[in-house]
């Protein structure tokens, strides 16, 4: 079965839990790339919420600078330095 298959599959609006939870299609974030544990960023646009994959502010210096690469958290090394 292909992803777009599954992702029709599913029927009706999702449910917003007690706990204020979604639960997001598997096939959606399968073909984004996305999984548990990954960061994301919410907002609301209008009458829209609207989560987008979370994009560090530093993520374009990784390989640009010495001493960065993408092995490098630089979330962690920024609080480190402002230590």
């Amino acid at each position: 079965m292909d992803d777009e298959r599954r992702t029709r599959r599913r029927s009706g609006p999702a449910r917003i839990s007690s706990k204020n939870q979604v639960t997001l299609p598997a096939a959606v974030l399968r073909k984004l790339g996305m999984g548990p544990g990954d960061p994301v960023d919410i907002s609301d646009e209008g009458d829209h919420i609207v989560i987008r994959r979370h994009r560090s502010r530093f993520s374009g210096l990784a390989g640009s600078l010495p001493g960065f690469s993408a092995d490098v958290d630089v979330e962690t090394s920024r609080d480190e330095w402002t230590g």
